[in-house]
């Protein structure tokens, strides 16, 4: 399947629901630094009223939907030989491919993969001997329905003669398999034996309530979300695919592309080859069930350190710096309030009781440079000082750039340790989590 991750482009015939016979050309462009784009051209004077909903065909002759606002009244006018045409371009929250969605329609599953989630449950080189099962990883009941982890896999025939596609050394070994192989074929007649191709881990959403494409999206992002923070790298839909019941017996599965606006670096930090064997976490560490259940009562708690990945780019600059460091030591400020720690130490309590020695001993080594013993103090002035203005600065003064890159991302590691400290990560797997993250 096409990934959300790449650009894409589609040539068709364009239409509001049930006004094909006035249908106009035009383009859709997709790409995940600027979404879902329509570059249309309509004959004459006659344009479409305003819609929400853009149906179409293209010249591959799938169906196809373009869902959000749509209004040609601000097309360019030109005139050539007395031909009239009225050119422009929509931008659209979703195109749907696939089929026509209804102005109205409502859903109820949806399938989606993420990026880094298929090396998260297993290490890519031995993807061959992941088994396939066509019962779920796991399912979790949700305030607004079901998640379920499962496999999705692509299958090949197994030949009749298992030696084309099985070998062996042992010529007699390969002789006694291909026997018993072509007994149990004909025992078996009527079935057909499939060699797996490919396999990869997909969730699905199904809702107790029928929920809006955007509605069914949020959920999605929100288990982005969460895999940003347990593989520390920004994590988006790769694929999705949504569901739909026409009647019952009729359904239609549809590719969904959504617009988003991502910087190309966070692109290719999200897309970026990771081995499962230098993850931070892995599935095997975890029971990823009840962690899914923490976060969906308590990802809003923690948007501000989640968007921290989200938007990574890999590059700092002075002014995205002072923005950091303000932001996280405001966070150390809610963690200490919130475990009812209000006095001086409350820059320092945070690192104590959530995070490692390893990121204690290179605080206390970037501020010792400047003269400052306790690090904890140290966040406080250099907060202040970026915070308050009018304040006479000396850490700022006195502290490189790439010193402030080693705070921002000491107070970083933190934080998530505290994420997933209340999200009920054992105590061992955060430190083995923070000590891969922590800067050296």
């Amino acid at each position: 399947m096409e990934s959300l991750l790449v650009e894409n482009e589609w040539i068709g015939e364009f239409f509001l629901p049930d006004q094909f016979e006035n249908r106009f050309f035009g383009r859709v462009s997709f790409s995940p630094e600027d979404g879902v784009k329509l570059s249309f051209c309509i004959l004459g004077n006659d344009l479409p009223p305003s819609s929400d909903i853009l149906h179409g065909v293209l010249t591959t002759g799938e169906k196809c939907t373009l869902v959000g606002p749509f209004s040609p009244t601000y097309a360019g006018y030109a005139v050539n030989n007395g031909l009239i045409t009225r050119s422009g371009t929509n931008v659209f929250f979703f195109f749907v491919l696939g089929e026509f969605v209804d102005k109205d329609e409502m859903f109820k599953e949806i399938t989606f993969s993420v990026t880094g989630m298929q090396e998260f449950f297993f290490p890519r080189g031995f993807k061959d001997l992941v088994k396939y099962s066509n019962k779920p990883l796991f399912r979790l009941k949700t305030a607004y329905g079901e998640i379920e982890v499962g496999n999705n896999a692509k299958f090949g025939i197994l030949g009749k003669d298992i030696t084309s596609q099985i070998y062996n050394r042992n010529e007699d070994a390969l002789l006694e398999l291909k026997k018993a192989f072509e007994e149990i074929d004909q025992r078996y007649s009527n079935s057909f034996f499939l060699l797996k191709k490919d396999i990869a881990y997909m969730i699905t959403l199904r809702t107790s309530t029928e929920s809006t494409i955007q509605e069914l999206y949020k959920r999605i992002e929100e288990i982005s979300n969460l895999f940003a923070i347990l593989t520390y790298s920004p994590v988006f839909p790769e694929t999705i695919e949504i569901k739909h019941f026409k009647n019952s017996e009729h359904i239609v599965m549809s590719k969904v592309y959504p617009t988003r606006i991502l910087e190309e670096k966070t692109i290719k930090l999200s897309k970026r080859e990771r081995s499962h064997f230098h993850m931070p976490i892995t599935a095997s560490k975890i029971d990823l069930v009840p962690i899914v259940e923490s976060w969906l009562s308590l990802s809003k708690r923690f948007s501000t350190i989640v968007t921290s990945l989200q938007h990574e780019t890999g590059l700092r600059n002075e002014h995205s710096l002072y923005g950091e460091i303000v932001l996280y030591a405001t966070h150390f400020e809610y963690i200490s309030l919130s475990d009812g720690v209000t006095n001086h130490e409350k820059y320092k309590y945070p690192v104590n009781k959530y995070g490692t020695v390893q990121i204690e001993n290179g605080l206390s080594k970037v501020f010792q440079t400047v003269g400052e013993d306790n690090f904890g103090k140290g966040i406080s002035i250099l907060r202040n000082e970026i915070a308050h203005i009018g304040r006479p600065p000396r850490l700022l003064l006195e502290l490189s750039l790439s010193d402030m890159c080693y705070i921002s991302q000491f107070l970083q590691v933190t934080i998530l340790g505290y994420v997933l400290y209340t999200l009920g990560v054992n105590k061992e797997i955060i430190h083995e989590y923070q000590n891969r993250i922590t800067p050296k």
